[in-house]
């Protein structure tokens, strides 16, 4: 593939030292293939005439926001509806029921954090409307936040593809919480507006966001440098209350600085946030309506 690269190799290893300075992420030597493919869209859609006009212009004038666009291009994720989905179990089945003691005529705040493309955030709103009736007189705020990219932007108006809704999504979710839009398909506008997007850098202080009950992190922190892990994991402990809990994803650890954190014994990959006292005695017993709302994953191509 290298004989369609256009990138020279000093642009590609100052592309990499941006990456890691803003983002704390390494991208691999193997990576420039795809580097050139992401760019080259955003170039056309930043309105250069090429990709070397665009890291011209980056390089040469230093511009902040280009330089986050660009970052945020490269970084892009192919996520996917209900991923890691004992994750989503774990919440349904425990941990909600866990804070529906606590929280019960209250609201419980869930944190999507480098939501991407806004799967991971929707997917969270359409579980709680789906297990709604088992969580009477509990409110929820969902937020979503990553670095400013066109992603993000996708994410708010909550379009996706075809390819992309297939990607997880039981059928008949699609067809209650979507409509179609030419090619592509559309939060309904009720579920949309349940979910608010924030553009930020992650590695900046967002504590302005205020604190969460559930902090979802799920499948990213393997991806960053460990002076980058420590920051982020520090930043995480003061996002999540006390009894709060931060979800990693299964199989993710944080290691053996805790941030704060307990491991949660009920799963793997979720962290309690410490208290300074005792919490009341809470029920073990699961309720697993979650299997009802995440099964049936579509595959359908020919949906209409």
């Amino acid at each position: 593939m290298s004989c369609v690269l256009s990138l020279s190799p000093t642009y590609y290893r100052a592309l990499k030292r941006l990456t890691l300075e803003l983002a704390g992420i390494r991208l691999g030597d193997d990576h420039r293939f795809l580097v050139e493919t992401r760019l080259s869209a955003l170039a056309r859609k930043e309105g250069f005439a090429n990709l070397e006009q665009m890291i011209d212009e980056l390089f040469s004038r230093g511009q902040t926001r280009l330089a986050i666009h660009v970052v945020s291009a490269l970084l892009q994720r192919a996520t996917r509806f209900f991923e890691d989905r004992p994750s989503f179990e774990m919440i349904g089945d425990i941990l909600l029921p866990k804070l529906h003691q606590f929280y019960k005529g209250g609201t419980v705040r869930i944190l999507s954090y480098g939501c991407s493309s806004g799967q991971e955030a929707y997917s969270i709103a359409i579980l709680l409307d789906k297990l709604s009736a088992s969580f009477a007189g509990m409110k929820f705020e969902i937020i979503g936040v990553d670095y400013p990219s066109w992603a993000l932007e996708s994410a708010k108006e909550g379009r996706f593809t075809h390819f992309e809704v297939q990607r997880g999504l039981p059928i008949r979710h699609l067809v209650s919480y979507f409509d179609r839009a030419g090619e592509d398909w559309v939060v309904k506008k009720d579920l949309r507006e349940k979910v608010r997007f924030v553009d930020h850098n992650l590695l900046a202080d967002i504590g302005d966001l205020g604190i969460f009950q559930i902090v979802m992190f799920c499948g990213k922190l393997t991806q960053y440098s460990p002076p980058a892990v420590i920051r982020i994991l520090r930043s995480l402990s003061r996002l999540v209350r006390e009894n709060g809990y931060l979800v990693l994803g299964s199989g993710e650890e944080i290691g053996e600085a805790n941030y704060g954190f307990d491991i949660f014994q009920d799963a793997t990959g979720c962290y309690k946030k410490h208290s300074h006292s005792k919490p009341e005695n809470i029920a073990e017993k699961p309720i697993s309506t979650f299997q009802e709302t995440a099964k049936g994953t579509h595959r359908d191509s020919s949906v209409a």
